[in-house]
């Protein structure tokens, strides 16, 4: 991910304006899309200004970029957030973060693939976008990433193409979701 310092007096007045620098800093959409757990659609559609994103679209981008979530909903202050900004080594915060996300998330992939499975990209998108949903909701801390066990066990509650849910299993797994969200919040507090 290229997280080149970007000046804030770059045309930003717009959503749109600000999606297209976040574009350039990570590099694509497809890297923004992959990383949030978005379509590449709706990233493209914001790009456009065909669309604006939930407030539970714009934490996740904010928390997972490492940028300012008044810089991204209102283009006001800096883009970067003082805890994710650079200490002068090559790699910001955001960089290892997001390294780190990728490397629990492909760990996750690889349990799956090793049980045999073969990797269902629908099935996989259905159980990012629910997890992600779920932890947005919760308005937890924890990432996708913080969560890759939990999203290799969805993946098997769902069904071919992400379609067909065990419901007993879905109860029994957003129990199990919950009592993490719950002890992450006791841990941050």
């Amino acid at each position: 991910m290229n997280m080149q310092k970007i000046s804030i007096n770059e045309s930003s007045s717009t959503f749109a304006d600000r999606i297209k620098v976040l574009i350039q800093r990570v590099g694509s959409v497809t890297e923004i899309a992959r990383m949030c757990g978005f379509s590449e659609g709706v990233v493209r559609s914001w790009r456009d200004g065909n669309t604006d994103p939930s407030r539970a679209r714009c934490v996740t981008l904010a928390k997972t970029l490492g940028i300012s979530l008044v810089w991204l909903v209102a283009g006001e202050g800096t883009i970067q957030t003082t805890d994710a900004m650079s200490s002068g080594e090559d790699q910001t915060n955001a960089e290892t973060l997001a390294n780190r996300h990728r490397s629990k998330l492909r760990t996750a992939a690889d349990t799956l693939h090793a049980s045999g499975m073969a990797m269902d990209p629908n099935r996989l998108n259905t159980a990012l976008r629910i997890l992600q949903s779920e932890l947005d909701l919760a308005e937890s801390r924890l990432t996708l990433a913080d969560n890759a066990d939990m999203l290799a066990d969805l993946y098997e509650i769902l069904g071919p193409g992400g379609t067909d849910v065990d419901a007993s299993a879905m109860v029994s797994f957003n129990q199990r979701l919950h009592e993490r969200v719950k002890r992450g919040r006791q841990v941050a507090a």
